[in-house]
């Protein structure tokens, strides 16, 4: 498991970062990393952000946010890249969430 946290999450979140890049520039990575830490705090849930940017550094801190990013996602942008809808994106978070 902690090859999965470590590498296909791992992937998927900056793969994730660089889409909403080229959907909304910069602005909207950072309101990810805004709404990724406006989600309340549970036990073991330690999000760090530092100058405006997400902190991740254990597979643990990776393992948290697949538990939420889908929430952090949900209706962040309207538009389509390369026909991926947001609807689309929180879907494969849904799959990924469940296969894990």
């Amino acid at each position: 498991m902690h090859h999965v946290d470590l590498g296909l999450f791992k992937y998927q979140l900056e793969f994730t970062q660089e889409i909403l890049k080229e959907v909304g520039g910069v602005e909207l990575q950072k309101e990810f990393d805004v709404r990724l830490c406006q989600i309340p705090h549970f036990p073991g849930l330690k999000l760090i952000n530092k100058f405006g940017q997400l902190k991740v550094i254990t597979a643990a801190d990776y393992r948290h946010i697949m538990k939420i990013a889908i929430f952090a996602l949900d209706g962040i942008f309207e538009d389509s890249w390369n026909q991926l809808t947001c609807e689309k994106l929180c879907d494969l978070y849904a799959k990924f969430g469940k296969m894990y």
